[in-house]
């Protein structure tokens, strides 16, 4: 499903120089794993988030992911990519305020190149499978932070897309809703979703059928 090859991502650090983030990483992530990536802040877990999900264009390296090879693909391509190969969560939700969770679920389809059909149907559905179904009016402000979560989660399953990558999807929240976003993890997991996360917390460590560790740039 994944296959990075020697992965390299520099930054600009001023007077410092050039700063490097990954250094040579590579990865492969078969259909349907679960695999949590954990190192401290800094290490640049994120920054391979991005690049797996095709963010983040400027490193060296090879990244094909569900057969689409990602480096040098044209921009147009690689929106088309993300819309509907890839799904993303976020430590911060990223929901827009004013409008209905079922609004926000609704989002990619504004920028998907593929006409889609029923989509009032299929943002309901991916509520569904959240356990959101009765929360479909309220706007985020109406939410607990879990259940933003959920819509975020939601959302990012309205496209079916093929690989779940998540960024710290615990990290603001507390302990007993973070065991019920990790438990949804784990029931999507079981349904045959791909899903790779990054994280420094113990449980989704825990719920992953492999994990990986971040370090000074290398993965290991």
């Amino acid at each position: 499903m994944i296959e990075a090859k020697d992965i390299s991502r520099e930054y600009d650090d001023g007077a410092k120089g050039r700063l490097k983030v990954l250094d040579g990483v590579s990865l492969s992530v078969a259909q349907g794993e679960f695999v949590a990536i954990v190192g401290r802040s800094g290490s640049g877990k994120s920054t391979l988030l991005h690049v797996l999900g095709g963010l983040d264009t400027d490193f060296r390296g090879q990244v094909t992911v569900a057969g689409t090879r990602l480096d040098g693909l044209p921009d147009a391509a690689l929106s088309r990519f993300r819309n509907e190969t890839v799904g993303f969560v976020f430590q911060s939700f990223h929901l827009m305020s004013g409008v209905s969770a079922l609004e926000n679920v609704l989002l990619p389809a504004r920028f998907s190149a593929t006409p889609v059909t029923d989509l009032e149907g299929r943002a309901k559905a991916a509520l569904d499978r959240v356990g959101l179904t009765s929360h479909a009016a309220r706007n985020p402000g109406q939410l607990s932070g879990g259940e933003r979560q959920r819509v975020a989660i939601a959302r990012a399953l309205f496209s079916s897309p093929k690989v779940l990558l998540c960024d710290e999807p615990t990290g603001n929240l507390d302990a007993e809703t973070a065991d019920g976003v990790v438990a949804l993890f784990k029931q999507l997991n079981a349904s045959g979703l791909t899903i790779v996360a990054v994280t420094h917390e113990d449980r989704l460590r825990g719920a992953a059928s492999r994990v990986l560790t971040l370090s000074k740039g290398v993965l290991s």
